[in-house]
Parts: C-alpha cells; structure tokens; sequence
C-alpha cells in the first residue's frame, strides 16, 4: 500500500492509537455522521502499536479505512518505528539501539500479545533477539509492508502532519527539516544540531527528533511559515491549538476520548470530534 505525502481537504486528523480499535470504531461512527464524510480523507498521526493487545486488529483497521478513503494516509510515530526497526520489519539489519530500547522502554508485550499470541521472554542471552524474530514472522507480510512504509510527513495546503514537531534545535531551517522528512533523512551531517543544544549532546542517529525523541516539540515546535503543524505523541487533557500547531492526543492508548481533528480547509478553523463524552 503506496501511501501519499500530499493530502487533500476536508482531512480527519486522528491521534494516537496504540491498539484501541474499538474506540477508533466509536470515532468513526460519530465521523460518518458529519457533512465532510463523504469527501474526506484521514490522516493518522502515528503511534498504532503497543499499549492495548488488540494492534493488529486496529493495523487491520486503519489499512481498511485508508482503502474506504483514496488519498489517505498514516504517518510514522515512535512506537510503530521502535517495532519496524527492532523486528526488521523494513528488511533490515535491526540496529541495535533499538533491539535494546524496544525491549526496555516501550510497551512491546501487548503487540506480541496480538501478533504472536504470547509474551516474551528475555532469558537466556540472545532469547530476545530470536522472540523478535518470532514476532516479525508472525506479522501478517500486508501489515510488514504498510508499517514499516509510513512516511514520516505528510502535507495538506496548510499544514503538515507528523508525530512529533519540527526542532528549533536544528541549524536547519523550517522547509529544509520538512524535505528531510519527506526523504527520511535523520543525518547530523544535514541536519545540523545546534552546538550545546539537547539535540547536540543526545543526537540519535537511529531516533528522529520529529518522530519523538525531543518531546518538547510537540508543545514548542519551530514554525513553518505558511502551515500549522498537526501532531500527536504527547498525551494532553484536551486538544490544544494554537496558529503554530495543533495537538490532539488526549488518548495515549490509555483513556478515552480519542479525538479527531476535522479540517475544512488551509486556513478554516479545526473543530474536534470525540470518541466518548
């Protein structure tokens, strides 16, 4: 499934999933009923894996209403890049950093749980390294395909639509870190990290500050001129917009309401749609 970086209005923007297929359906169902239904396209912000033991039938789930809605799309967040890069899903050596960080930082059990069917083990050595192995021959190869080719950007007229935000912390400027993206280049040599800046001193090279290594980006992104950017990764009480972004996880994976963001237009207010309440 080719997904586009370019998106058409009216867009439903929906944030973070992790698994939560049933609450995605409520969502959807209180979507159906709006006048842009019929010509909308969806967006999702990221981040369908982990957290709740249900990811595959939400993966399922999402790729279904790509294919209801031509000109979709779904961009890459932090979990769904830990899993493609740990379990090689993108046919790849997995880098080390994330083998690691997969086991120890993100809540990798429920997806094993979903696709595997159990949860795994880390004993004795290289037992972790042959579960993930596991776990990628057990995802579905149309699943493999769709995660593992998210891009990590994509763009309307008047807004760009990522995980995380664009860094001020980068000696790069606003358009050149967006073309980055749309390339998937994560480069020090190109992006340039601000001396003595977090990003300076913490630079990743297998971790994307726009995909949710820094998470002050999601609050204080640097502005692109001309777009708002739309975001989640960082769970809030409520959406939060201003003329510089829009933040809509206020799920996480863990509570209702997951909240879409309808957007009528480049410069048309967002008005947000509600799974429960």
């Amino acid at each position: 499934m080719q997904l586009p970086a370019r998106v058409g209005y009216p867009i439903f923007a929906v944030g973070d999933l992790h698994g939560r297929d049933e609450w995605l359906d409520r969502l959807v169902a209180r979507l159906r009923a709006r006048p842009e239904w019929p010509a909308a396209r969806f967006v999702f912000l990221g981040d369908l894996v982990d957290r709740t033991d249900t990811v595959k039938a939400l993966v399922a789930r999402v790729m279904g209403l790509i294919a209801e809605k031509p000109g979709s799309t779904c961009v890459m967040g932090n979990h769904d890049l830990a899993l493609v890069s740990a379990a090689g899903l993108n046919d790849r050596p997995a880098p080390a950093y994330w083998v690691q960080r997969y086991g120890s930082a993100y809540d990798h059990k429920y997806t094993f749980q979903s696709y595997l069917g159990r949860t795994p083990e880390f004993l004795p050595a290289g037992k972790w390294e042959q579960e993930l192995a596991d776990l990628r021959a057990a995802i579905p190869a149309d699943h493999r395909a769709f995660l593992a080719g998210l891009p990590w950007v994509a763009e309307a007229d008047g807004h760009v639509f990522l995980h995380n935000g664009l860094s001020p912390e980068l000696d790069c400027p606003a358009a050149a870190q967006l073309e980055c993206l749309h390339r998937k280049v994560w480069d020090r040599a190109v992006v340039n990290p601000r001396f003595g800046t977090n990003t300076d001193r913490h630079f990743t090279p297998e971790y994307p500050v726009w995909l949710g290594a820094d998470r002050t980006l999601s609050e204080r992104p640097l502005p692109l001129p001309g777009k708002v950017q739309v975001s989640g990764h960082i769970c809030i009480d409520a959406p939060d917009a201003n003329a510089v972004r829009i933040r809509i996880d206020t799920s996480g994976g863990v509570r209702e309401p997951l909240t879409a963001c309808v957007l009528t237009g480049p410069t048309a207010p967002p008005e947000f749609v509600f799974s429960a309440g």
